[in-house]
C-alpha cells in the first residue's frame, strides 16, 4: 500500500524546536511564563474572552461539565457522531448522555431533535463541530438560553472556523480547543478551556492544580502558607510549559496555514465538482469551515476507502458513532441521519501541506475509486 498523501499531519517548526530546547534547558518544565503567553494568544483568536489551557481537550470538557453544575444522573445533550475524546468526559462526570440526531445530509446537530430531547434533568448541551465544520451555535445558543441550559462548544478541529460572522466558540458558555498533534496547532498533548465568564476562568485556573490559589498559596520564603485555604479541591490538568512554548511558536504562522487549507479545499470542490457519486457535506450558509478534513457523502463508503488507501490517499470515515457504546448507559435513540452519516461519510485530504500535485492525485484518486467495479476491490481488510 501506498503512503503517498496522507489525510493528517503535524506542524513541525524550526521555531517549535528552538522553544522546546530553550525550556529544556531553563529547567522550567512544568510551569512558566508560557503557559500565559500561550493562553494570550489564544484569547485573540477563540470565540471567548478567557482562555484556561488544560493538559488535554477532554480534562477542558470535564472542567466545562464541572464548572455548569453537571452532577450524578443529569443529562448531558449531545451527537453520537463524535470522538470518544468529547463523549467521554459525561461518563466521568456521572451524567447521562441523550444522543441527538444531526440534520439529513449534514453533520451539524438537529435543531428540532435537540429541543424536542429537552427534560427538567437536561442541564447542558455538547455541540460538536464536526471536522471543523460549523454547527448551528447561534440557534441553539438561543434555545439553551430559552431553557437554561449551559452550552459548551467542542471547538477541538475547529480553530479558525467562522459561524454567523464570528469565531466558532462565541455562542457558547464554554468552547473547548484541542492542541493533539494533527490539529491545527500542535503541542504534542494539550487542550483549552475559553470561558464566557472571567469568574468562571479564574476557577478554572485554580481547579486545574488541584484548587490552589497560586496567589497565596506560598509564604514570604517560598514555603506552602497554612492559611491559603484550598476550598474546592480540583485535579492535576495543567499545560506544561514546554507544551505550550512550541504552541506559541506557531502562532505567527497559524494564518497562512490556514488559508493554505482554505485554498485546497477550495480547489479540490471544484476539481471534484463533475464526479458521480460524490456529493460534498455542505457548510451553513455563510460559515466558513475549518476543514480538518474535507467531507463527502458517497455510497458503497467502505469499498471507496479501501480503494482510495490502496491508491495512496489515506481518507477516513472520522468517527464511530459512539451510542453503540455500553459503557455510557444510554437509552437507545432512533437516529436516522446518523445512520446515514456513519455510512455514507469519508473525510479527504485538504490541509496545508498538499501542493497541487497532492491535489490532482487526490481527484483523480477519488475517480477511479468511485468508478471502479466491486470485483476489482482486493480485501484490505485482511
Amino acid at each position: 500500500m501506498l503512503n503517498n498523501v496522507p489525510l493528517y499531519n503535524s506542524v513541525m517548526l524550526p521555531e517549535m524546536e528552538q522553544a522546546a530546547v530553550e525550556v529544556l534547558r531553563s529547567g522550567r518544565i512544568a510551569g512558566g511564563e508560557w503557559v500565559e503567553k500561550f493562553e494570550s494568544e489564544l484569547e485573540k483568536i477563540a470565540g471567548l474572552p478567557h482562555v484556561v489551557s488544560t493538559i488535554d481537550m477532554t480534562t477542558a470538557l470535564y472542567l466545562a461539565l464541572y464548572l455548569a453544575g453537571v452532577k450524578d444522573g443529569d443529562e448531558v445533550l449531545t451527537t453520537a457522531f463524535a470522538c470518544l475524546s468529547t463523549n467521554s468526559a459525561i461518563a466521568q462526570s456521572k451524567a447521562v448522555p441523550v444522543w441527538v440526531d444531526v440534520s439529513p445530509r449534514s453533520v451539524t446537530m438537529d435543531v428540532a431533535d435537540l429541543e424536542s430531547k429537552i427534560t427538567p434533568k437536561t442541564r447542558a448541551v455538547i455541540l460538536y463541530h464536526v471536522a471543523g465544520y460549523p454547527g448551528p451555535a447561534r440557534e441553539i445558543a438561543e434555545i439553551c438560553k430559552k431553557h437554561n441550559l449551559v452550552l459548551i462548544e467542542d471547538c477541538d478541529n475547529a480553530l479558525s472556523a467562522m459561524h454567523a460572522s464570528l469565531p466558532v466558540g462565541a455562542y457558547g458558555d464554554f468552547a473547548i480547543y484541542s492542541f493533539y498533534p494533527n490539529r491545527q496547532i500542535n503541542t504534542t498533548e494539550g487542550g483549552a478551556l475559553a470561558c464566557r465568564s472571567i469568574d468562571m476562568a479564574n476557577r478554572a485556573r485554580k481547579l486545574r492544580r488541584f484548587g490552589i490559589d497560586f496567589g497565596t498559596f506560598r509564604s514570604a520564603i517560598g514555603e506552602i502558607n497554612s492559611s491559603s485555604d484550598v476550598p474546592e479541591i480540583g485535579w492535576s490538568m495543567t499545560l506544561n510549559n514546554m507544551c505550550a512554548a512550541m504552541g506559541y511558536a506557531q502562532m505567527t504562522s497559524l494564518q497562512s496555514r490556514q488559508a493554505a487549507t482554505q485554498a485546497n479545499a477550495k480547489a479540490l470542490l471544484g476539481l471534484t465538482r463533475d464526479i458521480d457519486g460524490l456529493t460534498p457535506v455542505p457548510v451553513l450558509e455563510g460559515d466558513q469551515s475549518a476543514y480538518w478534513v474535507l467531507l463527502f457523502f458517497v455510497e458503497n463508503r467502505d469499498e471507496v476507502i479501501c480503494r482510495l488507501k490502496q491508491s495512496g490517499v489515506m481518507v477516513s470515515s472520522i468517527h464511530q458513532r459512539n451510542d453503540i457504546y455500553s459503557g455510557f448507559d444510554a437509552a437507545p435513540q432512533y437516529l436516522p441521519n446518523t445512520d446515514f452519516l456513519q455510512h455514507h461519510i469519508i473525510g479527504v485530504p485538504c490541509g496545508w501541506w498538499l501542493d497541487e500535485d497532492d491535489l490532482l492525485t487526490v481527484t483523480a484518486s477519488l475517480k477511479g475509486a468511485l468508478r471502479g467495479p466491486a470485483d476489482t476491490m482486493t480485501d484490505c481488510a485482511k
